[in-house]
């Protein structure tokens, strides 16, 4: 699916009237004037692909004439909401979850105590955290959470959009990286028939007696899906990590502007009613962002502490039949507990800083 720039800007506008509402309440200074949508638009690039993945869309405005009568009005208002991207989305959303049900076809009954057991095992918590990661950002869209947590910044946050362009940036270019990594060893163990996270083109072969042909077709397929659930892993960290770094960067921004306010003698010299507003909106930012952050950092602790925890086991107990059988085994191994340390490394990362900016702000 093509997106471009101008794909962003025109969602964008059409968010910024709701942005607008959101930040009435929220007093502003003659500096303060860049539109509300600015951060959105420096994080275009990585929405863009976002929403090429079905990971992002946006519930355009809709105008149902007054002369319309109210069952119809109501009609008229559910029919609207599904736009090309949402429908889009939705079908995304499907397919990964009918990736994971096709990745639980690895258990075929005749596995034995071992390894390789194992090792099927710990891939079911990877396929079940793709599903849950792209739902997440599916419900962000879908409430409009995600637009909200960077749309209710108070205005002298929008500064900021630069520094958050160079992160996004940098998120990106390791996001690649790591997809990249992975559709390598895909290709490679499709290529070499060693492939533990995909045996149904074995199992057409046993059961249809298809041509060869056609299993390398269903090879590539099976490729294209694992790369739809990886893009569904890496984006959202990604975005998780662009989403908790601005709240953080609001806490700060706020905390230093009021620390400035305060004298040597402890006295205030500030406006302290408009400190309370812009402290309401960083709260307000924070519940939106909980909608779907929550739903992503429970996937990731669950599901990734069960696979290192599989993946080590194996690795420990059954050395031979893994990390010493051969290299490629072993790099396999690494860079498989490498993928989930990492993931779980993060989540926890910025639970606590953002935890530990609110904890001293608040102090």
């Amino acid at each position: 699916m093509e997106t471009t720039g101008n794909d962003v800007n025109d969602d964008v506008s059409g968010t910024s009237a709701v942005c607008q509402l959101e930040m009435e309440d929220v007093s502003t200074r003659p500096e303060q004037t860049m539109p509300t949508d600015s951060v959105l638009k420096s994080l275009s690039p990585l929405i863009n692909i976002m929403r090429a993945f079905g990971l992002y869309f946006t519930r355009g405005p809709h105008v149902v004439p007054e002369s319309t009568s109210q069952p119809v009005r109501q009609g008229v208002r559910r029919c609207s909401n599904w736009n090309a991207g949402r429908i889009y989305a939705t079908i995304m959303l499907a397919v990964m979850w009918l990736n994971a049900v096709r990745i639980s076809t690895v258990f075929d009954g005749r596995g034995t105590l071992g390894a390789v057991l194992f090792r099927k095992i710990a891939i079911l918590p990877g396929a079940l955290l793709f599903a849950v990661l792209h739902t997440a950002y599916y419900v962000a869209s879908h409430t409009g959470s995600l637009n909200r947590v960077f749309c209710q910044a108070d205005l002298s946050v929008v500064e900021l959009s630069q520094k958050h362009s160079r992160r996004m940036k940098v998120a990106m270019v390791v996001c690649w990286i790591m997809i990249t990594l992975n559709v390598i060893n895909e290709v490679y163990a499709f290529i070499t028939n060693e492939s533990a996270a995909d045996q149904l083109p074995l199992l057409f072969v046993e059961t249809y007696r298809i041509s060869k042909l056609c299993v390398d077709v269903i090879k590539v397929v099976f490729v294209g899906l694992n790369l739809l659930a990886v893009t569904s892993w890496a984006f959202p960290q990604a975005m998780n990590f662009m989403v908790m770094t601005f709240l953080y960067d609001q806490f700060n921004k706020l905390s230093d502007e009021f620390s400035k306010c305060i004298g040597d003698r402890g006295e205030f010299s500030g406006n302290f009613e408009q400190f309370r507003r812009r402290h309401q909106a960083v709260s307000r930012s924070v519940q939106e962002a909980d909608r779907f952050l929550m739903i992503s950092n429970v996937a990731c602790f669950c599901c990734q502490i069960f696979s290192s925890i599989l993946i080590l086991y194996s690795a420990i107990f059954f050395r031979d039949e893994t990390v010493a059988q051969n290299m490629e085994g072993a790099v396999f191994y690494m860079v498989w507990l490498g993928f989930n340390v990492f993931g779980l490394t993060l989540a926890a990362g910025l639970a606590i800083i953002v935890n530990h900016a609110v904890s001293l702000r608040h102090l």
